[in-house]
């Protein structure tokens, strides 16, 4: 199985709150990767106060990956947090939020910004062989 975990209540709370809460999230073992980090919806929500250095720092020690997220109100993370991510060494998956098949146009809008952040293939966790994927994250 493939787990990802997602905020999707209480993104307004405090920073340290927040925080605590994803980092602890990100440490169950079943949990592979965050799903769009930030919680942003463009033109509706800003992103979360998530502490986005802290966030690298869990995903880095419990080895899960952080997902670009091709939805077109998020595209989370964004280009530049792709880019500070990769530089962490911080494993990416390229997704695309969808709820149905037609959503799955998105990962045009994913890829888009992983390019933005400038990742390569070899910076993608589902560009990998799936024998490799799960021979990491099970």
């Amino acid at each position: 199985d493939w787990v990802q975990a997602s905020l999707h209540a209480g993104q307004r709370r405090a920073r340290d709150e927040l925080t605590r809460q994803v980092t602890e999230a990100m440490r169950h073992p079943a949990v592979a990767c965050l799903s769009h980090p930030t919680g942003r919806l463009i033109g509706h929500r800003a992103p979360n106060a998530l502490d986005l250095e802290r966030v690298f720092e869990v995903a880095l020690e419990a080895g899960v990956a952080l997902e670009v997220n091709g939805l077109p109100d998020r595209l989370d993370l964004s280009g530049e947090n792709v880019r500070l991510a990769r530089d962490a060494g911080i494993p990416i998956v390229v997704s695309t939020d969808a709820h149905s098949v037609r959503g799955l146009g998105n990962m045009q809008l994913a890829v888009a910004t992983a390019r933005r952040g400038a990742l390569t293939a070899a910076d993608v966790v589902n560009t990998r062989p799936l024998a490799d994927v799960l021979a990491r994250w099970r």
